[in-house]
């Protein structure tokens, strides 16, 4: 059930991805789809969104130089700035720090 929703968004991870959602596509409910991903992937269902989100978009930033709204709206985030602070939460530095260090 767990990699029907993975395969899903990883599919496509710029989506307007909710738990609500994710429960949908493994076919459970919301609240057993938050448990059971929790117990079997050590992150809550949005914390791994959150995750593997930024990790797309550090690839992004160097590997396929993406300016920084590029790479927060590959990703699906409307805003650069609201991608600027989950970015800096998640990794440590805002995007263009990042970029610049490699």
């Amino acid at each position: 059930q767990i990699s029907r929703a993975l395969s899903a968004f990883h599919l496509a991870p710029s989506e307007d991805w909710t738990v609500e959602r994710l429960a949908r596509e493994a076919g459970v409910s919301r609240t057993g789809f938050a448990v059971r991903f929790t117990e079997k992937m050590g992150l809550t269902p949005m914390q791994y969104v959150t995750s593997w989100r930024m990790q797309i978009a550090c690839r992004s930033l160097i590997d396929d130089d993406l300016s920084v709204a590029e790479a927060a709206h590959a990703i699906g985030y409307a805003s650069e700035s609201a991608f600027t602070r989950v970015f800096k939460k998640e990794i440590g530095t805002t995007p263009a720090a990042y970029r610049a260090a490699r």
